[in-house]
């Protein structure tokens, strides 16, 4: 037990707000969703993590001929969580023994984080479909890394009573959460999933050949992200505060007009290492971004 408080005080003293320990961790947490070979090594303990974003930013005005970048997506927190793991490697390492390929992590990998996150304990699924953590709502990356030793394994919340099956959510209203009351394209069903392919954010990550209209008319100024549900959410309207970071800054707003004039390699170069210089977007994803943005302008 003292290994595991050690472990978990330098984790919060790295910055995340909440950390768990599922032992021992199984990759294939989804049989529906395929896990490539390489991430089928299991471990005998995994800490899984959460680092804030928060939402204390400083509010920007509104910017003539602007496209908005989402507070999540302003800096890279997936790679600030990845660099903050690493280095906890390091020092476990050198406290406890290990390879360092004995310390895998993932964060934004092919291992759906949902279902870690909710058996470790580390949160609860909320009608929206986000992971909700009493410290930081879901303003929140889920990051984790395998331990090359056994850890005692956390429980998860209890939230699985078929009477409440989202008893953080007891507050809101059932038949219409906020959550759901606020998605412009009815994306958010109340019952922890989402329909893809009506959800605004889903579009903007570079997915489907293409927008549908009824979407596309309440994209607004987006240039990336819709944060509507999370915004709705009572979790996120206290104040969070979110860790500092200078990996892959973006400003709140760019010129959506300009985006559309450049290169695909201008494209990649202008968000190389940011959060919208994601493989699965791409500079034809940004482009098109762009574009719905614009005519909202």
């Amino acid at each position: 037990m003292a290994l595991k408080a050690d472990i978990g005080a330098m984790v919060l003293d790295a910055g995340f707000v909440r950390v768990r320990i599922l032992a021992p961790f199984d990759p294939v947490v989804d049989p529906h969703t395929p896990i490539p070979e390489s991430y089928q090594t299991g471990a005998p303990s995994l800490l899984i993590a959460a680092l804030p974003y928060g939402n204390l930013q400083d509010p920007v005005p509104l910017a003539a001929g602007g496209a908005y970048i989402a507070p999540f997506a302003q800096r890279n927190y997936y790679r600030e969580g990845v660099k903050r793991l690493q280095n906890l490697g390091s020092v476990f390492r050198t406290h406890y023994g290990g390879r360092k390929s004995d310390f895998r992590i993932l964060c934004n990998s092919p291992v759906p984080e949902k279902p870690l996150a909710r058996a470790a304990g580390l949160g609860v699924l909320g009608r929206n479909g986000l992971i909700i953590t009493p410290e930081a709502g879901s303003l929140v990356i889920i990051a984790a890394m395998t331990l090359p030793f056994p850890l005692e394994q956390d429980k998860a919340e209890p939230e699985l009573n078929p009477d409440n099956p989202f008893p953080w959510c007891g507050n809101c209203d059932p038949i219409c959460p906020p959550c759901v009351a606020s998605c412009p394209t009815g994306a958010v069903r109340g019952d922890g999933s989402l329909e893809l392919t009506r959800c605004i954010q889903w579009y903007a990550s570079g997915h489907g050949a293409a927008v549908p209209q009824e979407i596309a008319r309440h994209w607004g100024k987006r240039l990336y992200g819709c944060t509507d549900c999370q915004d709705a959410c009572v979790y996120n309207q206290l104040p969070i505060r979110g860790i500092s970071s200078d990996e892959g800054p973006l400003p709140a707003y760019l010129d959506p007009v300009e985006l559309g004039t450049l290169s695909n390699e201008e494209l990649k170069a202008r968000f190389k290492g940011t959060a919208m210089g994601l493989s699965w977007l791409g500079p034809e994803g940004i482009r098109r971004n762009a574009r719905l943005a614009a005519q909202s302008l």
